[in-house]
């Protein structure tokens, strides 16, 4: 009994051990990514500022021009007009070019910074998420991908290779890689997991002779170990369709309650078609992103 109090004892201190380790080093990363964004933030200004200089000396010169020609005779000053009005354009434009850079060198008070739940530091307004789109040939992920970017119905071909698009929703930039889904591309699926934050998997709910299929795949997917700590969000798409499948049926079928039980997912109903269920789809994933209480850095 002393035994294996003391190796749980061991399995606990080196399980924290590693928690500590890992934590550490998304610290040091996320220092550098802040770090990095101030050092490019202040050779901007610095860039900016001889952009003012230049644009300042630029204006100085157009003003001593036109105050030379105005000091001549009536005669002369009559002539040169051509030569005025160049010179006022001229002085126009560079005021103008002076008043854009000094809106831009303007510095926010803050640097915006949000922490997700996987310890990333993202700076700026977007929130950027690297999501892949996965399921069997025909499921509907490409028109999918068209109406959250385009919100509309694009009929398509099965994907040979991939699509990608940034498709934006609130505070979030998402981009999303869709990856064919014939049998023979799916080995090559992997090849997008690295960096990967979110899985859609979508299922053709009005396909019930797939369903094993699916759902063998989907397995497959909830194993691989680049992919442990990724958002899953499953769309049963095609629910338009009479006697489709439940996301109930579904959810029994796949064993998702098992399947899942260790990770953050969402089966979703959903029409690509019209496009019904697809909003609720990413405004679950946004709230998987950001860590809850998560504070700001001003």
């Amino acid at each position: 009994v002393l035994g294996s109090a003391e190796q749980a004892r061991v399995k606990i201190k080196a399980y924290f051990n590693e928690l500590r380790e890992n934590l550490n080093r998304q610290e040091m990363a996320a220092l550098a990514a802040v770090d990095t964004h101030i050092r490019e933030k202040l050779c901007s200004l610095r860039q900016q500022q001889e952009d003012m200089a230049v644009l300042m000396a630029q204006i100085n010169s157009v003003c001593h021009q036109c105050e030379a020609t105005l000091q001549q005779d009536d005669p002369k000053i009559m002539l040169a007009k051509p030569e005025v009005s160049h010179l006022l354009d001229t002085l126009q434009k560079q005021q103008q070019q002076f008043m854009d850079l000094a809106d831009q060198i303007a510095l926010e008070p803050t640097i915006p910074i949000t922490f997700t739940k996987d310890n990333r530091v993202h700076i700026g307004p977007k929130i950027e998420m690297r999501v892949v789109t996965l399921g069997l040939d025909g499921a509907g992920k490409t028109s999918i991908l068209f109406k959250l970017k385009q919100n509309e119905f694009i009929p398509t071909i099965p994907t040979i290779g991939f699509n990608v698009e940034t498709v934006e929703y609130k505070n979030f930039k998402f981009t999303i890689w869709d990856v064919g889904g014939q049998h023979k591309i799916r080995p090559l699926w992997r090849h997008y997991y690295f960096n990967t934050q979110a899985v859609i998997y979508v299922v053709d709910s009005s396909n019930r002779e797939r369903l094993d299929e699916a759902q063998s795949e989907l397995v497959k997917l909830v194993q691989e170990k680049e992919l442990k700590e990724a958002s899953l969000l499953i769309f049963a798409n095609k629910q338009d369709i009479d006697k489709c499948v439940t996301i109930e049926e579904i959810t029994e079928q796949f064993g998702l309650l098992k399947l899942c039980c260790n990770r953050s997912w969402h089966l979703q109903a959903c029409d690509g078609k019209s496009g019904q269920g697809l909003a609720d789809g990413l405004e679950w994933l946004s709230r998987q992103m950001v860590a809850a209480g998560a504070p700001e850095l001003a």
